[in-house]
């Protein structure tokens, strides 16, 4: 009976395991999308609104949830006060100190630092132009880590299940 309990153990911790594999490929996505999103927040207000950008920053943590969010409502908090250093080197701070907590991969947080380093450092134009780049970058970015999603995905849980299966054969 205690094998037969072991065995059941053993397998649900390698098809959890797994399956936190499928969720981080999850996230990925929504982490991206949600980043699209707000890019695409700051497009129409730079467009239409005229708005500061401690205020836009206040918009986009207002509209998106999760840890991106979080990173839009820390950096309006951090401009709202008026901090000594430059946007860039708020933002590469930020970025780095919350994308711990991400699922991102490393070229999706380049695509995030070269936003921040251009972002109101320049005229309209050109920061208008710098979010029609980021948002295709960041399209084609959630496009791809999709595909991945998707292709892994019964990948990650057909694993679980079969190293689960494998170790209790191997354990019994």
């Amino acid at each position: 009976m205690l094998k037969v309990l072991g065995a059941v153990c053993v397998l649900l911790a390698t098809v959890s395991g797994f399956a936190q594999l499928r969720n981080a490929l999850q996230q990925r996505v929504a982490e991206l999308r949600d980043c699209l999103a707000a890019v695409r927040l700051l497009q129409s207000e730079m467009n239409y609104g005229l708005l500061p950008l401690p205020r836009l920053c206040e918009l986009a943590a207002g509209q998106i949830d999760g840890a991106v969010g979080q990173f839009w409502q820390s950096l309006a908090a951090v401009l709202q006060q008026g901090e000594p250093l430059a946007l860039p080197e708020i933002w590469q701070q930020l970025l780095t100190a919350q994308s711990q907590n991400w699922h991102l991969l490393p070229e999706d947080l380049q695509a995030l630092t070269e936003l921040g380093q251009g972002l109101g450092s320049s005229g309209l134009s050109n920061q208008q132009r710098l979010l029609a780049l980021t948002e295709q970058r960041l399209q084609r970015l959630a496009a791809e880590a999709e595909e991945r999603r998707g292709r892994l995905a019964r990948l990650l849980g057909g694993l679980g299940w079969c190293s689960g299966l494998l170790l209790v054969c191997l354990w019994l």
